[in-house]
């Protein structure tokens, strides 16, 4: 595997351009984790909410016995 440099010299090293995949991509991948991590959490809580919701349901008012063990 090469990186396609010949030679490290300082007429070399203004002609090296960057050296890592999906260069220019930056933004939009940044872009694409907000998006992401935005929605995994409007969808997180919207989870929680069902299920506390399906909890409050079950105990019925009655949280002192759910608590107490009874």
């Amino acid at each position: 595997m090469s990186t396609g440099i010949e030679s490290w010299s300082a007429e070399s090293l203004p002609n090296i351009t960057a050296m890592y995949p999906f260069v220019g991509w930056e933004v939009t991948m940044t872009i694409v984790g907000l998006v992401v991590w935005i929605v995994w959490h409007i969808w997180q809580i919207k989870f929680e909410s069902n299920s506390y919701d399906e909890q409050v349901a079950k105990l019925q008012g009655n949280l002192p016995k759910a608590v107490s063990g009874d």
